[in-house]
């Protein structure tokens, strides 16, 4: 987050257990970057209509100024012994695709129209970077959540700027598409300025700086107790929280879902159920990051940071030393960074890594479930760990930096 407030003092002073709390994340983030999507998808979706690629030759297209403006897509800016990579048209070849001949690449597609001129046919590559999103995708994501947000906290569409006729909303206010384009002699301002907007939204928008996409990341998969007192609230405000998210209770001992609120405090761990807000929220994060790269190295610095911040004592040493032992050997020699728990009688007595049966870590001393969750719960938060089904399948997101980790685990003997 990019505040002086720590995450736990923003989600006290916020209540974020309140769900009225949330309608500023949907107000202030989710529709303003979807009314930046849609425009953008607007101008794609219109490169690539039938008044455009439909056309046999761009001499074919009968508005003269469109025309002017997709000559200028496609060659604007290219002058003799210029460099290529500044000019408009590499814009758009690199962003939308747009290009002569379906080329290959932005110098093929510069060779046709230097040949053929207007007798090109003009084409879109998928080799782009809104293709590489993809746009569509993220505008489906975005709906779902503006649609799950609005039910949840029971918002007309009309309230946040947005008409209500069909189940894909269009912004109250939006743009014709090929005014976004422009012509001969004119600087493509409105264009560059709406992808400069989109991208710092999405940054906005992302894990480590968006308060409320940081807490769901953070508390995506936590012993009930540990966000109880993060929160410092009551188990009815928590259990509010978690039906408003999607998170569900589970067991930590024989690993069945308990129902909230409970009085079991210090033996359930809440999970994020599919398909609810929760899952959504961060589902949207791997299309933020293909929007700007900067965005995964915003998530990385998060982990590195925290990795300096949590501190745990695996004790007894003894216990856990053949697993952390295991786990370096498996990532060192076979890049493995999944891994199952195998569970009896609420006791780990096995630790399998991606699928190997032949090399299986049997425990002689067997760790409590409940424990080993608790003991690895701040990692988890972090982003170290990841939890992938239930409460026995793990993955290692970053092998570089778990390895490091695992290094000084070993090397202070359990105390970091």
């Amino acid at each position: 987050m990019e505040t002086k407030t720590s995450l736990r003092e923003w989600a006290k002073e916020n209540k974020v257990w309140e769900p009225k709390t949330w309608k500023i994340f949907l107000e202030k983030d989710l529709v303003p970057f979807y009314k930046q999507a849609y425009i953008l998808n607007a101008l794609y979706e219109f490169l690539k209509s039938e008044k455009i690629c439909g056309k046999s030759s761009l001499a074919d297209i009968e508005d003269e100024t469109l025309k002017n403006k997709i000559r200028v897509a496609i060659y604007g800016g290219v002058e003799p012994n210029k460099d290529l990579s500044k000019s408009f048209a590499k814009f758009m070849y690199d962003n939308f695709g747009i290009c002569a001949e379906n080329a290959p690449s932005f110098e093929e597609s510069i060779k046709y129209y230097e040949s053929w001129g207007d007798g090109i046919k003009v084409s879109v590559n998928p080799n782009s970077w809104i293709n590489s999103i993809p746009i569509g995708k993220l505008i489906s994501k975005l709906i779902n959540l503006i649609h799950d947000f609005s039910r949840e906290l029971n918002i007309k569409f009309s309230e946040i700027g947005l008409q209500e006729e069909t189940w894909f909303p269009i912004p109250a206010k939006t743009i014709e598409p090929s005014t976004l384009l422009p012509q001969a002699g004119e600087k493509p301002e409105k264009l560059v300025s709406l992808i400069n907007e989109f991208k710092q939204k999405a940054l906005d928008l992302s894990i480590g700086v968006n308060p409320f996409t940081t807490f769901v990341f953070y508390a995506r998969t936590i012993p009930l107790l540990v966000l109880i007192e993060f929160l410092e609230c009551d188990i009815d405000e928590v259990t509010k929280l978690a039906k408003f998210l999607g998170l569900k209770g589970y067991s930590m001992i024989d690993q069945r879902e308990v129902s909230l609120p409970t009085k079991s405090l210090d033996k359930v761990i809440l999970l994020l159920t599919s398909y609810l807000l929760a899952y959504e929220i961060l589902e949207l994060q791997s299309y933020l990051e293909k929007v700007d790269p900067i965005i995964r190295q915003a998530r990385e610095n998060l982990i590195k940071q925290a990795i300096d911040q949590i501190h745990i004592t695996f004790e007894p040493w003894k216990d856990y030393k053949p697993i952390f032992t295991f786990w370096k050997e498996q990532i060192e020699k076979w890049k493995r960074y999944l891994w199952i728990l195998f569970v009896e009688n609420g006791r780990i007595v096995k630790i399998r890594c991606s699928g190997n049966y032949f090399d299986d870590l049997e425990l002689s001393r067997k760790i409590w479930l409940r424990d080993f969750l608790i003991k690895i719960s701040p990692l988890i938060s972090a982003g170290i760990i990841e939890s992938k089904h239930g409460l026995t399948s793990f993955n290692f997101p970053n092998l570089k930096i778990t390895r490091e980790w695992i290094d000084k685990v070993i090397e202070n003997e359990g105390k970091v």
